[in-house]
C-alpha cells in the first residue's frame, strides 16, 4: 500500500510540474509502394480493329443458254456443219433450203427423218473476294512503383514524469506528405492482329446444244457432205431448227489464287497518373534518456491515423500502328480514404539552452494497404515505409 501511495504521489507531481513543448520541421518517408492491375476499356467493350469476315463473293456462273431459239430465217455456224437459208425465194417462204453441210454419219437420223448440229456455248467470270481475320491478345497490363514524399511535421506535446536523466511523456503530431506521385506512360493494355487476304476466282463453263433440223422424209447424201452454194441444186431439209436440246456435254472449269495479303497491328495503350497527399494524425508516448547536459536520446512510438487524398487519371487510345485513332477513352477519379497505421522512431536533441532545442529522428511507420478501384483498373497503394525528420522545438 505504501509503494501504491508513493507512485501516485510522483505521477501527480509529474502533472503537476510537467512542462509542454513544441516542434515544427520537414519530414520524409520513403520506400513507399504503388501497384497497378489494370485492364482495357476496348477488351472491356469489345472494340474492333476491323470486322472479321468476307466482303465480295467466289465467280460462279449458270449454264450458258443457246445463242438463239431458232426462229430467225438466218446462216447458223454449228461445230459439226452449218445450214443457211436458200437463196431462190419460194424456198425461203416454204422455210426449206438445199444450203447445208454436215460432218459426221452419227448426225443424220434415217428414222426419225432428222439432222442434228452441235454448238457449244461458253460463259465466263471472274470475281475477287477479301476475307478479314481479327486475333486479339489477352488484355490488362501491371505495373509497380517505389514512392517518397516530402512534407511537414508539427509536434505538440507534455512531459509527464522527469527524473535526472529520463524523461516520459504524451505527444500529438500532426504531418502533412505531399507530392506522392506515380506515372505509368504508353503501357500495352490490349493488342489485335488483322490480317486481309484477297483472292481472286475464276469461273468458266461451257454447254453444247443439239439443233434438230428435219429432212423431210427425204434422204440425205452420205457424210461429209457440203452444198456450198446457197444458190445450187441439192437436197432440202428444213432451214430452222425444230427443236434445240441441251447435249451431254458440259464442262466448268474453277481457279482461285490469293493476290494481295495483308496484316496489321492495333494496340490500346494507357497513361495514368496518380497523386496522393496524405494528412497524418500520431497520438502516442515520448522517451527521453538524457547522458549528457545537452545531449539527449528520444525514443517515440504511435498509433496513426492516415487521411488519404488521391487523385487518378487515365487515358487509353486504340489506335492503328501508324497513328490513326480507333477509339479513345479518359478517366479521372478522386477519393479520400482513412486508414490506420503505427509508427516507431528514434533520434539525438541538442538544447540550445533551457526552452530551444534542436532534434533528428528517423524510424519506420507501417500504414494498412488500401485498393483503389474505378472500371477495370485496380490501384494498391502501401504507404508504409522509413520515415526521417527534422527540425526546432521549444518548451514552455
Amino acid at each position: 500500500m505504501r509503494k501504491l501511495l508513493l507512485t501516485l504521489w510522483m505521477c501527480s507531481a509529474a502533472v503537476c510540474f510537467g512542462r509542454w513543448y513544441f516542434e515544427a520541421g520537414p519530414w520524409m518517408r520513403s520506400d513507399m509502394e504503388m501497384k497497378v492491375n489494370d485492364g482495357s476499356r476496348a477488351a472491356e467493350q469489345g472494340v474492333r480493329a476491323a470486322v472479321p469476315g468476307t466482303r465480295g463473293g467466289r465467280a460462279s456462273i449458270p449454264a450458258p443458254a443457246a445463242e438463239d431459239d431458232g426462229t430467225a430465217q438466218v446462216l447458223r455456224q454449228f461445230d459439226n456443219g452449218y445450214v443457211g437459208p436458200s437463196a431462190w425465194a419460194w424456198a425461203q417462204t416454204l422455210g426449206i433450203s438445199q444450203y447445208f453441210g454436215y460432218d459426221s454419219a452419227s448426225q443424220y437420223d434415217a428414222a426419225a427423218s432428222t439432222l442434228a448440229f452441235t454448238r457449244s456455248a461458253s460463259a465466263s467470270d471472274t470475281q475477287r473476294r477479301t476475307v478479314t481475320q481479327v486475333s486479339s491478345g489477352s488484355a490488362g497490363w501491371t505495373g509497380s512503383r517505389d514512392l517518397d514524399a516530402s512534407g511537414f511535421l508539427i509536434t505538440l506535446g507534455r512531459m509527464l514524469m522527469s527524473e535526472s536523466r529520463f524523461d516520459a511523456g504524451l505527444q500529438v503530431q500532426l504531418g502533412w506528405l505531399d507530392g506522392i506521385e506515380a506515372s505509368f506512360h504508353n503501357r500495352t493494355a490490349w493488342e489485335q492482329q488483322v490480317k486481309w487476304t484477297t483472292y481472286e476466282s475464276q469461273v468458266s463453263r461451257a454447254q453444247s446444244y443439239n439443233y434438230v433440223y428435219d429432212t423431210l422424209g427425204a434422204p440425205v447424201p452420205a457424210a461429209p457432205y457440203s452444198m456450198t452454194d446457197p444458190g445450187g441444186v441439192g437436197p432440202m431439209i428444213a432451214d430452222r431448227p425444230s427443236a434445240i436440246v441441251p447435249g451431254a456435254g458440259s464442262e466448268e472449269s474453277f481457279s482461285e489464287r490469293a493476290v494481295r495479303r495483308q496484316t496489321a497491328m492495333a494496340r490500346s495503350r494507357v497513361d495514368m497518373d496518380a497523386e496522393i497527399d496524405a494528412l497524418v494524425l500520431v497520438f502516442g508516448p515520448r522517451m527521453i534518456f538524457r547522458p549528457a547536459d545537452r545531449l539527449l536520446f528520444l525514443v517515440q512510438c504511435g498509433a496513426t491515423l492516415n487521411l488519404l487524398d488521391a487523385s487518378f487519371s487515365r487515358t487509353e487510345t486504340f489506335a492503328w500502328e501508324d497513328g490513326r485513332v480507333i477509339q479513345s477513352w479518359s478517366d479521372r477519379r478522386d477519393r479520400q480514404q482513412w486508414l490506420w497505421g503505427a509508427g516507431v522512431s528514434a533520434g539525438i536533441q541538442y538544447d540550445v539552452n533551457e526552452s530551444l532545442y534542436l532534434f533528428v529522428s528517423a524510424g519506420y511507420d507501417w500504414v494498412e494497404s488500401h485498393e483503389f478501384k474505378f472500371g477495370s483498373s485496380r490501384i494498391e497503394v502501401d504507404l508504409s515505409g522509413v520515415q526521417a525528420s527534422a527540425g526546432v522545438g521549444i518548451r514552455f
